[in-house]
């Protein structure tokens, strides 16, 4: 083991909930220079910089986002004379949910890749399985729970470069606190009178901001196998964050989405697994090139539509029904396997602190046909404190 403790990027609170929370406030990219790259020319220096380290490997699922890291990869390739990416795709046996391959062999024969490969999976995701123990060999256990899935890529980009498709959902996707009084002030949506409250939440002092923010929905389920401190301790942390993202929208992606605990622990991980191969790691829709770039497109108001944004990013490499798709594969049922499932029936309780969650409630949680993906980290962190990662159990 690496010595550290199991779930060393976390708080108990963190690992208990399954989420960073809070932000970095040190971390904040700078404004654009006028006269900066937009959004997709810093695009394509990202991969431009990744194709001149070979081989440069795609991890490509066949979604929006992992298609549109190909299909610009591939151009700018092509323009510059170099070596075109490679297309990784894994194959889930037994994983109904995950079937991308009609999406993915109409971007292949699209774009003309010549190199795509297919790695069949059967249970070698499993959350606590042979890839998983050696993460927690190497790096102890990682936030989010499934970093190993990009490890039989990775192995395949050793001494160049993986490239994945990360951060796509969330910077071209609305859903950021104030869009719609974004939309309001730019004239993109018709004034309601409920906007008033909207405009003196952001405009006026803090606690009248933290009421009008309040009135938004939850940000996902109750977690119940939480006590209820730690429930009330967990909403009290996705109440700051949203108390702290800024107004205008070019604001929250250099000010708040970069500072995001969730956004830095993911790229650490990442690059601490793919380096663990040999190979460097880049996150095109997570660069701090193309997040300033489109921070200067988008001004004030974000995103409205995630088609739309796609589109107006990728219509010349892609066709239409790619860039609209809606849906898009689900792989949980690759990690719940077999050594996991026989380690959720014959856990004894430790290994996670009871003073934050009800274990009796967590093992219902384990027992159940769907187990909630947020106890993912903790049942690996109870794993490895079980000591049967070091015995190859």
């Amino acid at each position: 083991m690496t010595g550290r403790p199991a779930a060393w990027q976390l708080s108990p609170l963190e690992l208990a909930a399954g989420v960073p929370l809070g932000t970095d406030p040190t971390r904040r990219l700078p404004r654009p220079l006028p006269g900066a790259p937009g959004a997709r020319q810093a695009f394509e220096t990202v991969l431009l910089e990744a194709l001149r380290r070979p081989p440069c490997v795609v991890s490509f699922s066949g979604g929006r986002d992992s298609s549109a890291v190909l299909a610009v990869a591939v151009t700018v390739a092509r323009r510059e004379g170099l070596p075109l990416p490679v297309a990784v795709s894994l194959r889930f046996a037994g994983v109904p949910a995950a079937e991308e391959t009609a999406w993915q062999q109409r971007v292949v024969d699209r774009l003309g890749v010549p190199d795509w490969e297919r790695v069949e999976v059967d249970t070698e995701l499993d959350l606590v399985g042979p890839l998983a123990r050696t993460q927690f060999d190497r790096h102890g256990v990682l936030w989010p729970f499934n970093t190993m899935f990009h490890a039989p890529i990775a192995e395949r980009a050793a001494g160049g470069t993986l490239v994945t498709g990360f951060g796509g959902d969330e910077i071209m996707s609305p859903g950021w606190a104030w869009d719609r009084l974004n939309w309001v002030l730019t004239r993109q949506r018709r004034p309601r009178p409920a906007d008033l409250l909207e405009l003196a939440g952001a405009a006026g002092p803090r606690p009248l901001r933290r009421r009008v923010l309040a009135r938004r929905p939850e940000p996902m389920d109750p977690p119940t196998w939480l006590l209820p401190a730690a429930d009330a301790a967990v909403r009290d942390g996705f109440a700051a964050l949203r108390l702290a993202e800024p107004v205008r929208h070019d604001d929250a992606v250099l000010r708040h989405w970069w500072a995001m605990r969730y956004f830095s622990v993911v790229v650490q991980s990442l690059e601490l697994m793919a380096g663990g191969y040999g190979a460097a790691i880049v996150h095109p829709f997570a660069d701090p090139c193309f997040l300033r770039g489109i921070a200067a497109d988008r001004g004030r108001a974000g995103p409205r539509h995630r088609s739309r944004e796609t589109i107006g990013l990728f219509a010349d490499v892609l066709p239409r029904e790619v860039l609209t798709r809606v849906g898009k594969a689900s792989f949980n049922g690759a990690f719940w396997g077999p050594e996991t499932q026989e380690f959720a029936r014959t856990w004894d309780g430790s290994g996670v602190d009871d003073g934050l969650v009800d274990v009796e409630a967590l093992r219902r949680v384990w027992h159940s046909a769907d187990p909630d993906a947020r106890t993912y980290p903790l049942l690996q962190a109870a794993f490895v404190d079980s000591g049967r990662s070091r015995r190859g159990q």
